[in-house]
């Protein structure tokens, strides 16, 4: 990476109006001037402008002069130290790359070779954890990202309209990156092998009906002071081969007392390890700062250029509407940090879709 690289900080412009127009040129009027060696831009719209994504994208290439925008939509937007809840928002997050260290793609498809990869997903593509995790493999790239959100459609962009299932840019390992994720549950109790199992359906854990398990795990007697738990309730099911403890956390989605069976939202067969989790305020917290620390020791003497964050929507509604909220502990340790990202239904690391999680990455 050249020196001019290392010291380009990126820009970020944001633009609110229920014109689109109006918003992107609000966006520009913080963007400009760009720097001469500005080449990618990462646009996030906010549902309420889902429809105009093309128009957005098409402008704002055309007025900076960059190609290589990257586009999606999500229900909340993040940028800088704010969230943009239901508003007609767009933000975009300009900077340098050294030159063809990015690769667009608009497809899974295509399969661009490097070492990182900014990935979007639409939530209603058939077996996504497992295109997610082929892509990654294929590519030879770690990913982040999330899935696009939307009440209407759910647009994607890629240098132009990506009319399929995944979308972004690939990396070489010329354009240095960090990425850190943090969890939003909490373990219950401890952890079961599952012992008999059809589908997505516990039958057994530990040998014992898997809802006379999750009942004493959460210290209750009947489904009825189950529901007076909250929805919060969750599986964790560990992921093996990581350098810190690591989770997918899926929701449960059926509880049948009389069979003693539980459904969730993935498929798991008997010997598979799992947990049950509860959304927690406190233990989000801190996982957050944990991850926050552990970025900024990684980062050494180097001060990052731009960042992206992609945060679970429930997070912001239930875990963080307390300050300080996700943005602001990011702003605290990275003060002035230049972030763009979204909300999602669904988050993106590594090669793997995750729930209830935050994850960052940070261009150096």
């Amino acid at each position: 990476m050249s020196e001019q690289t290392a010291g380009s900080r990126f820009r970020l412009g944001v633009g609110a109006a229920d014109d689109w127009r109006m918003a992107v040129d609000g966006c520009l009027l913080q963007l400009m001037p760009l720097s001469d060696g500005a080449n990618i831009g990462f646009v996030y719209v906010s549902d309420r402008l889902a429809d105009r994504l093309p128009k957005i994208a098409r402008r704002l290439s055309a007025a900076t002069g960059i190609e290589m925008i990257i586009a999606a939509c999500g229900y909340s937007i993040a940028a800088g130290d704010t969230e943009y809840c239901d508003e007609p928002v767009v933000a975009c997050l300009v900077g340098e790359v050294p030159a063809d260290s990015a690769m667009l793609f608009r497809s899974p498809a295509e399969r661009p070779q490097g070492w990182f990869g900014v990935v979007h997903a639409d939530p209603q593509i058939p077996a996504l954890p497992e295109l997610i995790e082929d892509f990654s493999e294929a590519c030879g790239a770690y990913l982040v990202g999330g899935l696009v959100a939307g009440r209407g459609g759910r647009p994607q962009w890629a240098g132009r309209a990506a009319e399929s299932s995944l979308s972004g840019v690939i990396f070489s390992e010329s354009q240095p990156v960090l990425t850190g994720m943090t969890q939003g549950c909490a373990q219950v109790g401890a952890m079961h092998q599952v012992t008999a199992a059809d589908g997505n359906v516990l039958l057994e854990l530990d040998g014992r009906p898997a809802y006379d398990v999750l009942r004493d795990s959460f210290g209750i007697d009947s489904l009825q002071d189950l529901r007076k738990l909250g929805s919060g309730l969750m599986i964790g099911l560990p992921v093996s081969g990581t350098d810190r403890p690591d989770y997918l956390v899926r929701n449960i989605t059926g509880i049948d007392p009389q069979a003693g069976g539980i459904a969730i939202g993935a498929m798991v067969e008997e010997g598979d390890s799992l947990f049950f989790c509860r959304r927690d305020v406190d233990s989000a917290g801190r996982d957050m700062d944990r991850m926050l620390a552990d970025l900024k020791r990684r980062c050494g003497d180097a001060t990052p250029r731009g960042a992206l964050w992609f945060s679970c929507m429930a997070r912001c509604q239930d875990q963080f509407v307390q300050e300080p909220g996700e943005l602001a502990r990011i702003q605290t340790v990275f003060p002035d940090l230049p972030l763009v990202g979204m909300y999602c239904g669904g988050e993106i690391a590594q090669s793997r879709l995750y729930g209830y999680t935050g994850v960052l990455a940070l261009f150096l």
